[in-house]
């Protein structure tokens, strides 16, 4: 009885070093949006890169870490032909690790134009992402300013934070 009663003691002082240290929080930020991406596997003979820069609204938190984010940006071409911006719209869904989402993009040189849908997969956070993109053409299917498929890595740079209840 005394060896249980010693033991029970002793697992009951290693439990106080289980405490939880983390924040279950959620909160609401607006962040700013930077990434880059490699297009590529597509019609062209060449890989392009591009430079992606928005605004996004976060809601995030809780136990397991999910959250969404919906926000507006561009894609600028770094090393295409012509000068290549792309508008896009957006959404996101985080839950631990996984990201899924999608994007419509208008693609122009402003001579040309193409919209595209991009499904969105790949790992990640709240404040991070390593993403595949493959796109599809939804107009213009002749117009081909940068590859099908994109392999793209962004950050979400805080520029507001509030804690909020859920």
């Amino acid at each position: 009885m005394k060896c249980h009663l010693i033991l029970f003691m002793l697992i009951s002082f290693l439990s106080f070093a289980q405490e939880s240290q983390t924040d279950h929080s959620y909160y609401d930020s607006v962040n700013l949006q930077v990434g880059y991406q490699f297009s590529f596997e597509g019609p062209n003979e060449r890989n392009y890169h591009l430079l992606e820069i928005g605004v996004n609204k976060l809601h995030y938190g809780g136990r397991h870490g999910g959250g969404f984010q919906y926000g507006i940006g561009s894609e600028i071409g770094l090393n295409t032909e012509d000068f290549l911006l792309g508008p896009k719209i957006g959404g996101v869904i985080y839950y631990q690790f996984v990201v899924l989402g999608s994007e419509l993009v208008t693609y122009t040189n402003f001579d040309s134009w193409t919209l595209r849908y991009v499904p969105i997969i790949g790992l990640g956070g709240n404040g991070y992402s390593l993403t595949i993109k493959p796109q599809v053409i939804l107009t213009n299917k002749n117009f081909n300013p940068i590859n099908k498929v994109s392999v793209q890595l962004s950050a979400s740079i805080p520029l507001w934070k509030e804690k909020t209840d859920r």
